[in-house]
């Protein structure tokens, strides 16, 4: 099974949704292919508070086990510029990389660009000769660093080059892709309609196309008579104002379905060229004058000045803003998943819940994946993926799969999809870091049996919000419980353990495996419910005279009364265990450091009605080393570390109890 991460700024964006398409449609008959997409925002960015984390999802599809990597990079131009997003990408340098819309200076990595000269060549004639333009402007995106604003723009200049015409620096103009900006710098620049001393202007986009006409129209100039106004992009918003914009169709779901056919290719072995160039084509409608204004058709004069119309997918595609949620079933299911954001659930009560609305939202199966311990993550900190994650639920309504809590652990640097559920499993997939705030829990899965991923991309959010808000709301039950339930639980550890290959032979406590074992489990329950307690470590002194003394049965049974003393003078509910010859642990979960005189006394007096019981030749004696833990600080409890600190503190009672001989 191939596995193909696609990495997107925003899926609220008709261009990435357009390339989205594209792949989708290629990939939609492979019965070897998953592809996974990612809704990445910019790294730090300051939209959304904490929009940041979404950057998160970039690691993941970088992992070991995914193949290949396509970058939308087209979708990041307003907010990063290529060669920043290059650079942030360079670490990644080992996996295959196909970027589309611009070369992303990844030694190795492939890419996919407009060749968009002749089409401003042929736009620049057109209206020089048919509508008798000299004097043409441009609005550019420069500033943001975008490599297909540079190129559209020098696209521009050949075009008024070879049409000899001349380029006036005074009449070009910069923004971001974006109407608001586009209309607020022509209101800067012409305060008055008598100020505008251009025929024409040529955008970067759409959106910035429809900025300037939006200003010129509300200056009281008339669109297309005073001036022609061309945009690029040939997007939904060109075809839904008025006048119906003029524009340049760069291809965008044939350079989707390239990127796909490309990688597919790529991973079946095939060499592939490392630039792709996709054509562009004028589509001459009412802002330029080409369409009366009176012509409500959704139709364009071609560069070969013929009458076209949209073909099928481009009418499916601007369709599709209404059609996800045009069944009540969909709609009820959002609200429904908003109420469960807004109510308090424990996430058994929510898997329990999630599959009839997975049914109604259209997406076959969610998977939710928690790491062992959520991770903080401020902004503008690297965000380091940690290794160790465990699957929460996988509510697959196709294959029946209802698994909550299956038992299943994994490290997602190497492989965020686990195999019990992904192999085999061919189609579109959307992956998304699950936070809340500075809290990072893990990532969710979503399969999609449809390309409509903007509609998807909200049933998504609202998931996670939910998951975070139940994630929060069950851990707090933990955190509430009393001790006693904690103990219950443990218990209930204990009986499943092995005792066979847990169990001291000799003493019938917990051997070493045992102890460290149910000794970590101990400490991760305590750190759910923010407790403290204290571990204890302790040396039974003299054991070698013993032996040497009166033979090694003797020291058997001063090692059993040992392990006697120990649990006699703990709780029924404290952990102990024998971790070599003479050396024993224990862990008391809520015991504070202030009763160890008491538990010392306690040892001492039980060594010597022992001792008088079983009639030794010698006083039983043992050395203590104890430790107090705070687990409500929020770190990873270590048993290991634990250990290590009792141990020096053992170590300087053994030296004073020496030092007293």
């Amino acid at each position: 099974m191939k596995k193909i991460g696609v990495l997107v700024h925003a899926l609220t964006v008709e261009y990435a949704l357009e390339v989205l398409n594209g792949i989708f449609a290629y990939f939609s008959d492979k019965q070897d292919v998953q592809f996974f997409v990612a809704q990445t925002k910019e790294p730090n960015t300051d939209t959304g508070y904490y929009e940041y984390q979404s950057w998160n999802g970039v690691s993941l599809l970088f992992a070991t086990d995914v193949d290949l990597v396509i970058v939308i990079t087209g979708s990041y131009s307003s907010t990063v510029s290529t060669d920043n997003l290059g650079k942030i990408l360079m670490s990644f340098r080992e996996k295959p990389i196909i970027s589309v819309g611009a070369d992303l200076k990844i030694p190795g990595s492939s890419y996919i660009i407009t060749e968009c000269d002749s089409a401003y060549e042929n736009v620049v004639h057109h209206l020089k000769e048919k509508h008798g333009c000299k004097k043409i402007a441009y609005f550019a995106a420069n500033k943001t660093g975008s490599k297909e604003s540079l190129m559209r723009f020098e696209a521009f200049k050949k075009g008024l080059e070879k049409n000899k015409l001349k380029f006036y620096p005074e009449l070009v103009y910069d923004g971001d892709f974006s109407l608001n900006v586009a209309y607020k710098v022509l209101e800067k620049k012409y305060p008055k309609k008598e100020d505008v001393n251009f025929d024409a202007i040529l955008c970067v986009n759409d959106l910035t196309a429809l900025g300037c006409q939006k200003y010129l129209i509300d200056l009281g100039l008339n669109v297309p008579e005073a001036v022609k106004i061309i945009g690029f992009d040939d997007s939904t918003y060109a075809t839904q104002s008025h006048p119906r914009l003029s524009t340049m169709n760069q291809n965008i779901y044939i350079q989707g379905k390239i990127a796909a056919e490309l990688a597919y290719k790529k991973l079946n072995g095939e060499v592939i060229p490392a630039v792709t160039s996709v054509p562009v084509e004028p589509l001459y409608k009412q802002s330029c004058g080409c369409i009366p204004l009176e012509n409500n058709d959704d139709i364009y004069i071609n560069s070969d000045d013929k009458l076209g119309r949209p073909n099928d997918y481009t009418n499916s595609l601007r369709k599709m803003s209404g059609q996800y949620l045009n069944t009540l079933s969909s709609i009820e299911s959002l609200y429904r998943l908003l109420d469960l954001a807004q109510t308090s659930e424990t996430l058994h009560h929510f898997a329990n819940t999630l599959d009839k609305i997975l049914v109604a939202l259209d997406i076959p199966s969610c998977l939710v994946c928690f790491y062992k311990k959520p991770v903080m993550h401020e902004q503008g900190k690297e965000f380091i993926l940690p290794r160790n994650a465990y699957v929460a639920m996988m509510i697959d309504t196709e294959r029946k799969v209802h698994d909550y809590d299956p038992g299943i652990e994994f490290n997602p640097t190497k492989s965020p999809f686990p195999p019990e559920y992904f192999n085999g499993y061919p189609g579109s997939f959307m992956l998304h870091p699950l936070f809340s705030g500075r809290k990072n829990y893990g990532y969710i899965v979503c399969k999609l049996k449809t390309s409509n991923y903007s509609m998807h991309s909200v049933s998504v959010k609202i998931l996670i919000n939910t998951i975070a808000s139940n994630y929060e709301y069950t851990r707090s039950l933990t955190k509430n419980k009393s001790l006693s339930k904690i103990n219950i639980a443990l218990q209930q550890s204990n009986s499943n353990l092995d005792l066979q290959s847990k169990t001291d032979e000799l003493t019938g406590i917990l051997n070493r495996r045992g102890f460290m074992e149910l000794g970590q489990k101990t400490l991760n329950l305590a750190a759910e419910a923010g407790k403290h307690g204290v571990l204890y470590f302790a040396d039974l002194d003299g054991l070698k005279k013993i032996n040497d003394t009166y033979g090694h049965d003797m020291g058997d049974e001063a090692i059993k009364a040992a392990a006697h003393v120990f649990s006699q003078a703990l709780r029924s509910n404290d952990i102990v265990g024998r971790l070599s010859g003479d050396e024993f642990a224990s862990i008391a979960i809520g015991m504070k450091l202030t009763h160890e005189r008491k538990f010392r006394d306690k040892v001492k007096s039980l060594c010597s009605m022992i001792s008088k019981d079983k009639k030794f030749p010698f006083t039983l004696s043992v050395s203590l080393g104890a430790i107090e833990f705070d687990l409500q600080d929020n770190k990873e409890p270590s048993l290991s570390e634990l250990l290590s600190l009792a141990d020096e503190k053992l170590y300087i009672e053994k030296r004073r109890k020496h030092a007293k001989k």
